[in-house]
């Protein structure tokens, strides 16, 4: 059995140091690249998960909250959709579009709506604007230094986080729903 471990280690770590050599040795070019695209693909699965569960949530219980000052499920949707616009923002420089309303207010923005319908509209606009801007961002750009709440990060970086952020409100999401009695839908499946 520790020989099994051992050989499958080795494996693991050469097949590491073989795609670590691979992108190095890309070269960078304008337009969207390695990143920005294994980036959208790990943004897609959140986001992909994060819509569905909106839609599996009845609208009666967008307004619930598990304790007193602790953001409600709309909230919890709209907030995501906030931070997609703010990250971006901070990133690239790149306004969310006017007609998205945004302003640089979380708590006013959080409690626009519980219309399900609505926050679905403000979800996909602003995944989106995401997609939009990650697909036209050159790895040039990609080094860049922008300060994030204080610290000086790559755009690369500060766009990691993004991903943590919407996965860190997916989770919430599922606790939500299942404090609920909703089933998250892609969980259905996997037995």
């Amino acid at each position: 059995m520790k020989n099994t471990v051992r050989i499958l280690s080795a494996l693991v770590l050469t097949f590491s140091l073989i795609t670590a050599v691979a992108h190095a040795a890309t070269p960078a070019t304008g337009g969207k690249g390695a990143f920005q695209s294994d980036l959208l693909a790990v943004l897609g699965d959140a986001e992909k998960k994060v819509l569905s569960l909106e839609e599996a949530v009845p609208q009666n219980k967008f307004d619930w909250r598990p304790a007193a000052g602790v953001r409600s499920i709309a909230e919890a949707y709209l907030h995501i959709a906030f931070g997609d616009y703010l990250v971006i923002k901070m990133a690239t420089g790149k306004e969310p579009p006017a007609d998205a309303k945004w302003e640089m207010n979380p708590a006013k923005w959080d409690k626009q709506t519980s219309d399900k319908a609505e926050i679905k509209r403000i979800l996909e606009k602003s995944f989106a604007h995401v997609h939009q801007v990650i697909e036209a961002l050159p790895d040039a750009d990609l080094e860049k230094k922008v300060n994030f709440f204080g610290h000086d990060m790559s755009v690369r970086a500060v766009l990691i986080g993004l991903t943590g952020h919407v996965n860190e409100h997916l989770g919430q999401s599922v606790a939500y729903a299942r404090a609920n009695k909703v089933t998250p839908p892609w969980s259905k499946t996997e037995k």
